[in-house]
């Protein structure tokens, strides 16, 4: 493929390399915003006599003739071709990301390997002019933001400064709150000139013989959580820089070996390039964005939303749900049990109708702060439903009931603000109903009844309920049941239009502000409310993963999934709904925001619609290439990662798109419920390999496929 920006990360250890053959440099990920991040060159390539070919990712040196670029789960690969000699060059950097196993998967360190070998024939017309018996394969770093010299044999320290903001608002020019920071790379075999690493191949051990490179990392505590600075999990294992340079040193090549082995597990799939590209790069994004330390013996693990920074935010992880729940549900685990922890009292919100309830709100802080939200303003039922619906989707999934048992008051408390919120009566709830739709139109974003949260309340209901049965409260079980069935009445009976759902169940748009703003939006009725929007079936993705069914019609649910889909389609996606606001598109309706357009979309909110389309036999995997487009499109001309918002806004470097890692199950119809023995497969779309990564075998190659 054409080549792009993309990143190799360590999973929690916020250590990694943002590649950009664009502008030919790397930056070291670290503790600052991406785009603030220290830039330095890598000058990798061959050596044929006095010849030296070089990748782009440094602005010195002749480059191939011919470049391709690669993405796995694990990997990132440059592969160059030289026209002259016939020799093919691949320069491959892996993390060591196994499922499940937090100890590997932690190790601070990012792993390069540079290797050659012949082509068959000429490159196109181009004839063979050199025949070299050797060639020399090396890796050099440089940079003006870092100093690098040698300090052994086979390593070079690398000193630079790292600057963990403390919030979303603060501006990244402070150089006195840099942290000074001290790397390794070492490369066991090569010879070390000045910042070059290098080895010898004679074209007879072409294949045989690889330049292998570590970059290897070791911080002190940085990310506070709730007043507390908390050291990295792999520090448990590895005490100093110099434990961590010598495991690379005798068992980073294990690195390389692991990343064949999980890319040969989610390879094993008939889903298409597209998607398969995608799995890769939303995989690189998230692992940029995440941080796991030790919490005195207790995990945190959170995910940075991008380029917002805040810390785990609930919408964030719940579109995340469907790959914790396929690939790794102990990391949604450590979240559901933390979350509960940031509760907000009833009160903030309802006033006196509060007392004794609780909501969650957007996230946990931002930057090196998890010490409570950093969001301008709350999205008190969204986020509310948001973890009721994970925290019942995990219990099913895993068996595990402690997260819940531990919690059981706090659910209580919950699903009592959900009931409050509604103020008129009539079930559904009308405040605190901002979402995160941030770009969307009001009848989406803000608008009173909406639909969207409808759906997630009777949700939420559904699921707290079955969990205070499984802890012995049948009656209170009982009526939350009710006032399920009395929001699902009026989905069906008020919500129905033609062929879709609408956005709103209330019109008035009296007395309506704006979240960002604080004003008054001045109409009556909230325009666009009758419109076909893609939210609808948000909140089921998580639940049709376990096999929990809302009791709406399915019917309506795929003939409004398919209906959108026609209505909102763009070029890279589906946009929220299908209303459309000349004022909206000048940022009338939306002072503040990063970027506005009159038909935004977001590409993750896209993947989980298609999760819901696929458990309803609706075969959306052609919108895929829209979104891998989209992706191409924007990091062709500068790092972004997985980019989430087209049509405005400039939501990027973004987590979120790890929603695609649910395509396995839910093309495949696979639920798995370890509560009810549940676990079966029943795809909808024919023709289908989808391996199930929730029962694989990360270490031997065994993955168990439908």
């Amino acid at each position: 493929m054409n080549l792009v920006a993309d990143a190799i990360s360590v999973l929690g250890s916020r250590h990694g390399i943002l590649l950009d053959p664009v502008a030919g440099n790397a930056r070291i990920i670290r503790f600052d915003m991406f785009h603030e991040a220290a830039a330095f060159e890598i000058r990798a390539g061959l050596r044929i006599g006095d010849q030296e070919i070089v990748f782009p990712l440094s602005r010195d040196g002749e480059r191939f003739n011919f470049l391709d670029q690669r993405l796995s789960p694990c990997t990132s690969r440059f592969i160059g071709i030289h026209a002259d000699s016939g020799i093919k060059a691949v320069l491959e950097f892996a993390t060591p990301f196994r499922p499940k196993d937090a100890a590997f998967s932690t190790i601070p360190v990012v792993a390069a390997r540079l290797s050659v070998s012949k082509i068959s024939g000429n490159f196109r017309w181009s004839p063979v002019k050199l025949d070299p018996e050797l060639v020399e394969l090396f890796f050099e770093v440089s940079s003006q933001k870092m100093r690098i010299e040698p300090s052994a044999a086979d390593a070079l320290d690398v000193s630079f400064s790292s600057l963990p903001l403390r919030s979303s608002h603060e501006n990244a020019s402070d150089p006195a709150s840099c942290l000074p920071q001290l790397d390794r790379i070492v490369s066991p075999g090569a010879a070390l000139h000045g910042n070059r690493f290098s080895i010898e191949v004679p074209v007879r051990e072409f294949g045989s013989r690889t330049l292998d490179v570590f970059w290897c990392a070791h911080s002190g505590p940085v990310l506070e959580v709730l007043g507390t600075k908390h050291p990295f999990l792999y520090a448990n294992r590895f005490t100093s820089l110099e434990a961590v340079s010598d495991w690379a040193r005798s068992n980073g090549t294990e690195i390389f070996t692991n990343a064949e082995t999980v890319d040969a597990v989610v390879g094993a799939n008939t889903l298409g390039p597209s998607i398969n590209n995608l799995l890769a790069q939303t995989l690189h994004s998230w692992l940029m964005n995440t941080w796991w330390v030790d919490r005195d013996g207790r995990d945190w693990f959170s995910v940075w939303e991008g380029s917002c920074g805040f810390h785990s935010t609930v919408d964030v992880e719940f579109t995340q749900s469907p790959f914790y729940l396929a690939v790794w549900p102990e990391l949604l685990g450590i979240e559901l049990d933390y979350w509960p922890e940031f509760s907000k009292p009833g009160t903030r919100t309802l006033g006196e109708r509060g007392e004794g309830t609780e909501f969650l709100s957007h996230d946990c802080g931002a930057m090196a702060q998890a010490n409570g939200q950093d969001y301008p303003h709350e999205m008190e039922v969204e986020e509310t439903t948001n973890y009721l619906i994970m925290l019942y989707a995990h219990w099913r999934r895993t068996g595990d009931f402690s997260i819940a048992r531990k919690w059981a008051q706090t659910v209580g408390n919950y699903l009592r603000f959900l009931e409050q919120c509604d103020t008129k009566g009539k079930g559904v709830p009308d405040v605190g109903v901002a979402n995160t739709i941030d770009d969307g139109a009001p009848a989406l974003q803000y608008g009173r009844e909406q639909v969207y949260l409808a759906v997630k309340t009777l949700a939420a209901f559904q699921c707290g309920a079955a969990i205070l049965e499984e802890l012995g409260d049948a009656a209170t079980a009982s009526h939350f049941r009710k006032k399920a069935e009395f929001i699902r009445g009026r989905v069906e009976s008020e919500g129905w239009k033609d062929d879709h759902y609408i956005c709103l169940l209330n019109t008035d748009g009296r007395g309506l502000k704006n979240p960002w703003t604080g004003k008054d939006l001045g109409m009556d009725i909230v325009p666009g409310w009758d419109g076909s929007h893609i939210y609808t079936a948000n909140g089921l993705a998580p639940l049709d993963m376990v096999g929990f069914s809302t009791g709406l019609d399915e019917s309506r649910i795929a003939m409004d999934l398919a209906s959108a889909a026609e209505a909102c389609l763009c070029e890279y996606g589906c946009s929220h709904s299908d209303y459309e606001a000349s004022e909206y598109a000048l940022g009338g309706l939306q002072d503040g925001l990063a970027g506005v357009s009159a038909k935004p979309g977001w590409i993750s909110m896209n993947m989980l619609r298609d999760i819901a389309a696929f458990y309803r036999g609706l075969d959306f995997r052609h919108l895929s290439e829209r979104y891998w487009n989209w992706q191409l499109t924007t990091n062709a001309q500068a790092p972004a990662l997985f980019f989430e918002t087209f049509g405005g806004n400039n939501l990027h470097f973004y987590p979120r798109g790890v929603a695609v890692w649910g395509f396995f199950d839910a093309v495949a119809g696979r639920v798995i419920d370890r509560v009810a023995g549940v676990d079966v497969s029943s795809p909808k779309i024919p023709g289908i390999k989808a391996p199930c990564l929730i029962d694989a075998d990360w270490i031997s190659n065994q993955p168990t496929t439908l």
